[in-house]
């Protein structure tokens, strides 16, 4: 019988042939032609040998047999998405989600600007990507993941996507599937790749360059490629342009902000105790507010709750209310940082023998990103560790950091306005913004260096040999400018006066150039004291990757039903990382979040073989096997089972199930504690000497007199009780603490059991049409994960084994006052995830009579089963159910219809999500119920060939027609945040306008 032919059409739908023997796919366009190059959905070019290797098998053979689904996007599609990000270009595909971006990394200690995916939400640590079928070092000094935007579009030929367990075809992180970045080769000629973007509001306008240049050389034997790119974003801030970016509030119930009451202000909004967007301020201003709250300056005016009561109805007595008198910090925010990369690609081929053939790339990157966020000091009260000269932490004879509180400010201060001594009495206490030091900005520079070489040569019958291997490196500088050093600002705010002038108190600080700080107004601090407390912090990292691979593939013997193929081969990898600058104990006096020094590496050895088994005309098997030793975890075994059915030349049946693995990463290792701060409602809060005034936490079971025995037995509240300034007091606590991460040497790998079915429906009878339906489904256990500090505290007070459990041996509490200082949250293997969905793409090329040219429809649309996650809770391990909440919507699609004459292309592309809502714990008709609708952006296309050689095109479109900015998602929401409008399912650009131009000779 013939075989179906599956291959990829010029305008984006399959073609449909029939061959006889082997199917093979065949290439239907040519790069002098652009409007005529394809785009695939499911498909691969052809190799001159009629077989072709797909991402998610190392055999050469038909993907027609394939027993995994592959998406493909060529140079083209990537063109008609309108984005050189190449994560933004991934991301369209269901199924397929952005996992940090540089909009959602502007706060990140060590990510900032970068920008990765994750397959069906599992992570970017659970997304293998590959460069050309071969690792690539890591852009994170904490996870291994490949941030995308280090690849520069006009180097890429195509992008393949495998969704489903790969462990046993490239080993570790394939859990949820390999994304593939394959790059040009054997080019010959120039190419020139030139684009503007400008969206209709303020900022995120991008110029974009990509050159490459490509000779064949001694009759052919040779290829050398060179190519240069260079892109920039400007930043964009939260200003007029976005409204909703600047919008200053939360939602919650009004009486959680004091005496509220307007409904005029924000309707919906009133004292009944339904949740609404209420006011969100910050308490901390940047004139300061003193004596707790009974003095405060806004805009360099004074008040008071004496002589000085804003002119609103507050008598004698009422001070300071964050609502109306606190500060919006949003205006001026980074919501998407600025972004500069260039980046220089060389490759190089050439046939030693007429069998053996060396080749070798490399490609270099730098990138620059720049972010900022409101400069918010620390307050009065809080600690920081005292230190050396050296600049080490101290302790005591128990071994007990030595720290210190910022001071207030002593009643004979000579800074103290004459608005602030009517309300005092005694020392001042403060609360206050330092914007006087300006933006808190974290600039980042990385550089990326990534080589491979091989030798491939072909041996008997019809195998292939290769040998090879890459060598890669990763720096990384960024610094943390406009922090404050908080043993300056405590030297500065002591002072008394020499010879008629204010100096410091202290004649040490005085020494090394201790400048008096006055904290008294908007404004205050001049120059000379902000550079006095002013600390800008510096983290720089570096990783190095290293691996080696020898393979074989080809046919080990013909069977009845055709030829056996195989492949075998080993593998080596050692993967090194060194974290230093920005950590150590220095961080703990500044208000920089600190990461700690790192020095640590690990390799594998792998060996894997794979099979390709016609059973019959119409079955083919597919098996692969894996086996790993790690020096961190051990051995560790990866397989695939699978195979293909095809009963007829219009229907195509595969499955496959597959083990997968994922090592812990060398920070999730190897890391000390790193900087991080988590909020805290302490179990131990509102407990008096007699063991009353415990609550249980929710969900707890535990008496409140079994958690009050454990709290009364903290030596640090003991001392609390003991104080008589407490004398008749309840001990309060909670708020803010430092929660670091750290790593765990006792941790083992991941495991993932995936399953895949699918068809492959291709009638003849309707010529042009290709119908794909694929089910999956993937259970991921012992996966890597940390108890929250607030769970850790929960599960310490309401044990009865307490204190002699692990979650109290995260926990570090004050020996003075009794105060949380510190909880480890440690990685563990805790959880398990669940996913489970349906992939459905429609392909169909068609013609209308009457009117020129091909038309072509795209449509890829999952539907999610199940997306679920089992966690560490008070009573056991807990399910909860992701599925329908906002940023896990049920059901995606991408659809694009396009048409194509002579030299013109039109393209409509829509991309649409569903709604979802907030906390599925919360139904409807409930107060603080929450939901979003769904979400579509729409972009058009426009290119037109003017000439195909050499080739001049040009090109322009609109994403996102409507101009829609997505939801607004403020905090006080599970899936919001400060910056209101910047979750993955947002549109920050909104209506944006681009055009651009290729020349290619």
């Amino acid at each position: 019988m013939k075989n179906l032919l599956l291959v990829t059409s010029c305008t984006g739908a399959l073609a449909i042939a029939l061959a006889p023997g082997a199917a093979y796919a065949q290439d239907t366009g040519s790069q002098d032609d652009p409007a005529t190059l394809p785009v695939a959905a499911d498909q691969q070019t052809a190799s001159e040998d009629n077989v072709i290797t797909v991402t998610g098998s190392r055999i050469r053979r038909s993907n027609a047999t394939a027993a995994i689904p592959v998406q493909i996007f060529n140079q083209e599609t990537i063109e008609e998405t309108g984005s050189v990000d190449l994560a933004e270009v991934v991301a369209e595909i269901p199924g397929v989600d952005s996992d940090l971006s540089p909009e959602t990394t502007n706060t990140s200690v060590q990510n900032s600007g970068i920008s990765t995916i994750n397959l069906r939400r599992l992570g970017s640590d659970r997304t293998l990507t590959l460069i050309d079928g071969r690792r690539a070092i890591s852009n994170a000094g904490n996870g291994e993941r490949v941030s995308l935007n280090t690849i520069p579009a006009g180097f890429v030929r195509s992008i393949e996507v495998t969704t489903g367990g790969a462990s046993a075809i490239y080993g570790s992180d394939a859990i949820a599937g390999v994304v593939n970045i394959l790059l040009k080769d054997d080019f010959d000629g120039f190419d020139a790749n030139l684009r503007y973007a400008k969206p209709e509001r303020s900022g995120e306008e991008e110029i974009l360059a990509d050159l490459t240049w490509g000779k064949n050389f001694d009759e052919g034997r040779g290829n050398i490629m060179l190519g240069f790119s260079y892109e920039h974003e400007d930043a964009i801030y939260a200003d007029g342009t976005r409204p909703d970016s600047i919008r200053a509030v939360s939602w919650g119930v009004p009486s959680d902000i004091g005496n509220f009451n307007d409904e005029s202000l924000l309707p919906g909004c009133d004292a009944s105790g339904r949740y609404c967007f209420t006011p969100s301020l910050s308490s901390y201003i940047p004139g300061g507010r003193f004596e707790s709250d009974d003095a405060w300056n806004v805009g360099g005016v004074w008040f008071n709750d004496q002589s000085l009561l804003p002119n609103d109805g507050r008598t004698s007595g009422d001070g300071f209310e964050t609502y109306p008198d606190g500060f919006n910090y949003r205006p001026g925010q980074t919501l998407s940082p600025e972004y500069e990369m260039w980046s220089g690609a060389f490759r190089g081929r050439y046939e030693l023998t007429p069998s053996i053939s060396f080749n070798a790339g490399a490609m270099y990157s730098v990138i620059n990103t720049r972010a900022r966020s409101s400069s918010e000091a620390a307050i009065y009260g809080d600690t920081y560790a005292v230190l050396d000269a050296n600049g080490n932490a101290q302790y005591d004879a128990n071994g007990v950091i030595i720290e210190a509180e910022l001071p207030q400010i002593a009643s004979n201060h000579p800074f103290i306005p004459p608005e602030v001594e009517e309300t005092r009495s005694g020392s001042v206490s403060w609360y206050r913004r330092f914007t006087e030091l300006g933006w808190d900005e974290k600039i980042n520079e990385r550089k990326t260096l990534r080589t491979n070489f091989s030798l491939t040569g072909n041996a008997w019958g019809d195998w292939q040999w290769n040998v090879g291997g890459t060598y890669g490196t990763y720096n990384q500088h960024q610094r943390d400018i406009n922090e404050i050093d908080l043993q300056h600002l405590a030297n500065a705010l002591q002072v008394t006066t020499v010879g008629g002038e204010v100096v410091c108190a202290s004649a040490a600080a005085r020494a090394e150039g201790c400048v008096p700080v006055n904290i008294f107004g908007e404004g205050s601090i001049t120059d000379a004291m902000a550079n006095y407390i002013r600390y800008d912090a510096d983290l720089r990292q570096e990783r190095e990757q290293v691996t080696g691979l020898a393979s074989a593939n080809g046919t080990l013997l013909e069977l009845p039903a055709g030829p056996l193929k195989a492949a075998i081969g080993l593998e080596y990898r050692r993967e090194y990382q060194r974290t230093w600058g920005q950590g150590g104990d220095k961080i703990l006096q500044t208000t920089s979040t600190g990461v700690p020094d790192i020095d640590a590496r690990f390799d594998v050895v792998e060996a894997f073989a794979e099979l390709d088994i016609p059973v019959v005309e119409s079955v083919s098997l597919q098996l692969a096997g894996r086996v790993a030793d790690y020096s961190t975890v051990g051995t560790v075994y990866s397989y695939n089972i699978g195979g293909s059915y095809f009963p007829s030349p219009d229907v195509r049946f595969r499955t496959q199930y597959s083990r997968s693995q994922r090592a812990p990463t060398l920070t999730e290792f190897f890391s000390p504690p790193r900087g991080d701060y988590d909020s805290l409602n302490d179990p131990c809060d509102g407990l008096l000497p007699d063991g009353s005034g415990i609550t249980p936490p929710p969900g707890s079971n535990t008496p409140a007199s079994t958690i009050a025995t454990n709290c009364l037995a903290e030596p640090g509240i003991q001392a609390y009780f003991a104080d008589p300034a407490n004398a008749g007091q309840d001990f309060s606590a909670g708020g803010s603490v430092f929660g670091p991460n750290a790593g765990n040497t006792n941790l083992t790998e991941e495991t993932a059991d995936t399953f895949t079915a699918g068809v492959i429906f291709t009638p003849r009878f309707v010529p042009g049409l290709a119908l794909i339906v694929d089910y999956y489904q993937i259970n991921v256990k012992d996966a890597i994960g940390s108890v929250s500090t607030q769970l850790a505290a929960e599960l310490c007070y309401t044990a009865e084994n307490y204190p002699n459990n692990r979650f109290c041996d995260t926990i570090t509490r004050n020996a003075a006052n009794g105060q949380v200082r510190e909880v480890i949250n440690q990685a563990e293997n805790l959880d398990e995830y669940k996913t489970a969905g349906i992939d459905t793409t429609l392909d169909y090329d068609f013609e209308i009579g009457g009117i020129p040219g091909d038309f072509d429809l795209n449509v890829i649309y999952t539907h999610y089963l199940e997306d679920s996650y089992s966690f560490q809770a008070i009573d056991g391990l807990q399910e909860e159910n992701t599925l329908g909440i906002i940023g896990n919507p049920q059901d995606e699609f991408r659809a694009k219809i396009g048409w194509g004459h002579k030299g013109l292309r039109l393209a409509w592309t829509t991309l649409f999500k569903s709604g979802g809502v907030d906390d599925k714990d919360v139904a409807p008709g409930d107060p603080a119920y929450f939901s979003i609708g769904s979400q579509a952006y729409h972009n058009i296309y426009v290119g037109y060939t003017l000439r195909s050689r050499p080739t001049i095109r040009f090109y322009a479109g609109v994403n996102n027609l409507f101009d829609d900015l997505g939801p607004f998602l403020p905090s006080g929401l599970d899936s919001g945040n400060s910056r209101n409008i910047v979750s993955s399912l947002n549109d920050l650009d909104g209506r944006e306008f681009y055009l651009g131009a290729r020349f290619a000779f």
